[in-house]
């Protein structure tokens, strides 16, 4: 099941992923709340306080969470880059994360600037803890994989996003919005969604499709030339930005790129070579083809609003893909902490969640995509639909991880000998 590489018997408790994944959904509800009761004139203009304020609810509570927290269980794993007190610092880093977005982006969306010097206070230690640390452990690995090397640019990219965030929230803090604002916004975009979303995906989808699939890998030349190509062009097409040039070049190589990673990865699933069902392909089908469509609104529409768009790429795109690894990673995390300590009778990896309730989930989660997606063209009252729609996809979501960490918690509570472990009550 595991190719080179994997380090199993260096991962953190599992406690340090888990409080990053049961995080992530409250700040789901948390946007959906934003979309019903503001309106959506200013949801859908991307320079308004409100659109401010729900992206970060996005970007940092969801994409971030998740991602920091899946990091500290794949760089030990896949890498082999141990950090040495893995418990003080994922308490440092949710921590920070937790409340500086909360701060920021209450901060924007109530228009009470002065949260503004503790929020970035929080995000500062948070990003400045997880990214200096990780890029010091992966730069000492050895052996070097596609997925480790996706995983180093990636880091470099999200230390490169946050410092870019902290120039921009600093003009907001002093009101001194300069004449490079936009490039300096623009950029941080870039940085933060193609490189520190985008790349991080490309390398966790070399290594888990493959191994949690088993699928077909990706062409070598894939995985080993094409997060490089795209880091380069974030610096390339964040210089035209500050030169004020056209991009549009750029961005059909960018987009060109990423339509060959997705074409490669729904090639890679339709073509298993264990066709078993599982449910958490949905996801990932649904956020690849997403990303496809996400990539061609990008060339070819006329970027009026940025509502759809955002759409498309963060709920269609990350946060589907992000909603299927989590069930993924969250059972085999289960599963392989309860063998290493001993337990013969353990539920399986399928066991763990139940198949009907993550199909339940994901039917409410794409009702709430297609809302979404008609609402401009059609009428703003299905934002509010999608909206409602949104809010139990992500309260299904966090009860799901939970009945599937309450399983861990009641087994791991008993003895490893005892057979009847298995029959525990948890859910």
């Amino acid at each position: 099941m595991f190719s080179q590489g994997l380090s199993l018997d260096q991962a953190p408790p599992i406690s340090v992923p888990f409080r990053f994944f049961l995080t992530a959904p409250i700040f789901g509800v948390l946007i959906g709340l934003v979309f019903l009761f503001f309106p959506y004139e200013l949801i859908e203009n991307r320079y308004s306080h409100i659109a401010i304020g729900t992206v970060h609810l996005f970007t940092l509570g969801m994409l971030s969470m998740i991602i920091f927290g899946a990091m500290q269980q794949m760089m030990p794993v896949l890498a082999g880059a141990v950090i040495k007190k893995p418990v003080l610092f994922a308490n440092v880093v949710h921590l920070g994360l937790t409340l500086g977005t909360l701060l920021f982006s209450a901060s924007f969306i109530f228009e009470m600037k002065f949260l503004l010097h503790a929020a970035v206070t929080c995000l500062g230690i948070s990003f400045l803890t997880f990214f200096v640390i990780s890029i010091k452990l992966l730069m000492q690995v050895k052996y070097l994989t596609s997925t480790v090397n996706a995983m180093r640019l990636f880091a470099i990219a999200g230390l490169f996003t946050a410092l870019l965030g902290f120039v921009i929230v600093l003009g907001h803090i002093q009101d001194d919005i300069g004449p490079y604002h936009y490039a300096w916004t623009n950029a941080h975009i870039v940085f933060g969604l193609f490189g520190f979303g985008v790349l991080l995906v490309m390398g966790v989808a070399f290594q888990v499709i493959p191994m949690f699939y088993v699928a077909k890998a990706f062409p070598k030349a894939v995985e080993n030339r094409l997060p490089l190509f795209i880091f380069a062009l974030l610096f390339v097409i964040s210089g035209l930005f500050f030169l004020g040039a056209d991009i549009y070049f750029i961005k059909l190589i960018i987009a060109f790129l990423f339509i060959i990673f997705s074409a490669y990865g729904i090639d890679s699933l339709n073509n298993r070579r264990r066709p078993v069902f599982d449910v958490t392909l949905w996801f990932w089908k649904l956020s690849l083809y997403m990303f496809i469509i996400s990539m061609l609104n990008w060339l070819f529409v006329p970027q009026d609003s940025s509502f759809l768009l955002g759409i498309l790429f963060a709920f269609g795109f990350l946060y589907s893909l992000l909603q299927g690894m989590v069930y993924k990673i969250i059972p085999f995390l289960a599963w392989f902490h309860l063998n290493s300590k001993g337990y013969f009778t353990v539920p399986t990896m399928r066991d763990m969640i139940k198949e009907d309730l993550i199909k339940i989930h994901f039917f409410m989660y794409v009702s709430s995509l297609f809302f979404f997606l008609i609402t401009p063209f059609i009428s703003e009252i299905f934002i509010y639909i999608g909206a409602g729609l949104f809010i139990v996809s992500n309260v299904m979501f966090l009860i799901n991880c939970i009945i599937a960490a309450r399983k861990y918690s009641a087994i791991a509570k008993t003895d490893p000998m005892d057979m009847s472990a298995f029959n525990t009550p948890a859910s």
